[in-house]
């Protein structure tokens, strides 16, 4: 992704606000390939000092991927780095050997061919490398990407389609800088109870940029692809949003809303009318989550600014969206309960709540608390390897890739059961190889923005979801899918486990 371009400035500073980058869209080419280069490289983020990071066809983050059902295309992914990475396909239903989870390795220098026969309906989803135990670092440092699936159904639809102009996309990242300019990384007690904290929010890797887009209806694909942080998006005038569809694909119809909850790993595609040509923000409101609330998240932040003066869109806001199967009356049994587990919530939890999170939950904290539990994310004494593998887990236990995954019966209607005890931290729980739907959530229908077809599910404060899945493709006990947290520091620390589908 280049360097973004210079627009307004930030009031504050004096330094230049960028234009919102668009990540440029890559097909398949000719030969039916599609070739991802990772590598290292160096960004400016405003004033600070280059920031060394990694990327995708680039120096920070990477190309659109763009596929459609139907497609059969070679996916070649070349590791320049001199660390082992792997790559995920977040969301794409594929059989577990080119899932790109932590079985399939791609070593320094080598290329991994993933061959891939796109089956699902038109949706937006993702790709990250998905190393164990090192996810968290490597997404961190830039190496994410969008995957958007098309299919003949959606190509009917009236819905925004220019690229950049009118069809726009959001991937939404918080960070913290080190002094030198370096992303600010370390796994200790606080990072594995609550995960990565960030101070500053880039989209598209950019901070606070504006776009310029068709004036008319704007789709916005938001992908948030934080490694903890949830974001409850508004308009900073709060214009209504049109919900339109979840990770796996369309919605039945538009849900209006005025604020949207995005747990990490989520995507959702929302319509927005800028008929008016009014410029608005994208904000982010405080959220349930009292360490997420440190400055400058106690208050509504301003994520990036949409400016609607360009030509008249030809996209509008259909009615009726996709078609979704009607969810049965008459569930199955529970097959598989998955229970996430905290083992050092306790310490963890002590500490935060010994620094002031209890005032920072109440509204009461001050600039000495601010500074207590900054501390404690930043200087907190680093965890042993053996600390961080054994934090967290599921089902009792923390994850290792020598785990014995448990068998999930093929092509079968399966309900299953998430949950966290007696835990109380937020949980957005992600299941490789399928989509399913949210059969229920704390014993009701889930909203209507989250009936249509997900991945990731959030649970928190001891609550439960139960979905509706079915696993059409093989995974064997060399290459499992994985269930896990996308909290990534509780993934890199435990809160995950591995199935086959024989």
């Amino acid at each position: 992704m280049a360097a973004s371009l210079p627009l307004k400035v930030f009031a504050s500073t004096g330094v230049p606000r960028p234009t919102l980058p668009i990540p440029p869209i890559l097909s398949k080419d000719s030969d039916n390939s599609v070739n991802l280069a990772i590598a290292s490289g160096k960004m400016q983020f405003g004033s600070r000092p280059a920031t060394p990071t990694y990327g995708v066809n680039g120096p920070f983050l990477g190309p659109a991927l763009k596929v459609r059902r139907g497609d059969k295309v070679d996916m070649h992914v070349h590791n320049t780095l001199a660390e082992k990475i792997t790559m995920h396909w977040h969301g794409l239903i594929i059989p577990g050997k080119v899932d790109g989870g932590p079985h399939q390795v791609i070593q320094p220098g080598a290329i991994w061919t993933a061959p891939l026969e796109i089956d699902q309906q038109a949706a937006t989803l993702w790709f990250h490398p998905h190393v164990y135990p090192t996810t968290a670092e490597l997404v961190i440092k830039g190496i994410a990407g969008l995957l958007i699936v098309e299919d003949e159904e959606s190509d009917a639809l009236p819905l925004p389609s220019d690229w950049g102009v009118d069809d726009v996309p959001l991937i939404i990242q918080d960070r913290r800088f080190n002094s030198d300019g370096s992303f600010f990384h370390q796994f200790n007690l606080t990072a594995v109870t609550v995960g990565y904290v960030g101070d500053t929010v880039l989209v598209n890797g950019a901070e606070y940029p504006t776009a310029r887009t068709a004036k008319g209806w704007l789709r916005f694909r938001i992908l948030n692809g934080s490694n903890a942080r949830s974001y409850n998006l508004q308009a900073s005038d709060k214009r209504d949003l049109y919900v339109v569809g979840s990770d796996g694909g369309l919605l039945a119809e538009p849900v209006k809303m005025q604020s949207l909850l995005v747990h990490a790993g989520e995507r959702y595609e929302v319509l927005v009318d800028a008929r008016d040509g009014k410029v608005f923000d994208f904000v982010t409101l405080p959220v349930d989550q009292p360490i997420m609330r440190l400055p400058p998240f106690d208050r509504a932040l301003p994520l990036v600014s949409i400016e609607p003066i360009g030509a008249d869109g030809k996209g509008t806001l259909p009615q009726e969206l996709a078609k979704l199967p009607t969810l049965t009356d008459k569930l199955p049994d529970i097959s598989q309960r998955l229970t996430m587990n905290m083992f050092r919530d306790d310490a963890g939890m002590k500490a935060l709540m010994t620094a002031g999170l209890m005032k920072l939950a109440k509204g009461t904290a001050g600039p000495a608390d601010y500074d207590a539990l900054t501390d404690l994310i930043v200087n907190g004494p680093t965890l042993s390897e053996a600390e961080q593998l054994s934090s967290n887990g599921v089902n009792g236990a923390s994850y290792a890739l020598s785990q014995k995954p448990f068998e999930v019966k093929r092509n079968e209607l399966l309900r299953w059961r998430i949950d966290e005890n007696s835990d109380q931290m937020l949980h957005p729980v992600h299941i490789h190889g399928c989509q399913f739907r949210i059969a229920s959530m704390n014993g009701s229908s889930p909203p209507e923005h989250l009936s249509g077809w997900k991945d990731t599910v959030a649970i928190n404060k001891g609550s439960f979801v139960e979905i509706l899945v079915t696993f059409p493709k093989a995974a064997d006990r060399k290459s499992p899918y994985m269930a896990h947290c996308h909290i990534l520091e509780h993934e890199d620390s435990g809160m995950m486990t591995q199935f086959m589908v024989p």
